[in-house]
């Protein structure tokens, strides 16, 4: 099943949220990195036809942020 935007945008045990204009970062919280690498692979594997997700990584290699782009409908 592909990844809910909607489902992400509600939160979730491992990140954080922040809405910005062109879509919504993910931030992850530490107590739960393991977790949040899993979801940030998923959405790099599952990028396409509804978004584009850009990972950027912390310097121990785990992800740290996710920020993700939908795309528009026209």
């Amino acid at each position: 099943m592909p990844v809910s935007l909607a489902l992400l945008k509600a939160g979730g045990s491992c990140y954080t949220i922040e809405e910005v204009s062109d879509g919504f970062f993910l931030h992850a919280v530490s107590r739960d990195q393991a977790n949040f690498n899993i979801i940030v692979r998923r959405l790099m594997n599952e990028a396409g036809d509804t978004y584009v997700a850009l990972p950027r990584r912390a310097p121990n290699g785990d992800y740290d942020c996710v920020h993700v782009l939908p795309y528009e409908r026209n």
